[in-house]
């Protein structure tokens, strides 16, 4: 099996804002990593996912820490301290 085949890469993606419904663009890596997004009509920052099967949209107030860019790379990179 070639490995490539496995290797996804960044989609374009439309999604309403979760602050203000507006109709924004974002890219999604294809990694899984979540990604900030900035809103295209009210300017806010929200996070973007992707899913087994498409995405999700999240407030940033309201994500786990695992889906926010931010806290995962605190939670991730706290493991080398030890």
């Amino acid at each position: 099996m070639n490995p490539a085949v496995l290797i996804q890469t960044s989609t374009q993606e439309t999604a309403s804002c979760p602050y203000c419904g507006a109709k924004t663009s974002l890219e999604l890596p294809g990694n899984y990593k979540p990604v900030f997004v900035v809103c295209d009509g009210c300017g806010a920052k929200f996070i973007a996912e992707r899913l087994q099967e498409g995405f999700q949209v999240m407030r940033v107030e309201n994500a786990p820490c695992f889906s926010n860019p931010d806290c995962r790379e605190l939670e991730m990179g706290a493991g080398d301290e030890e």
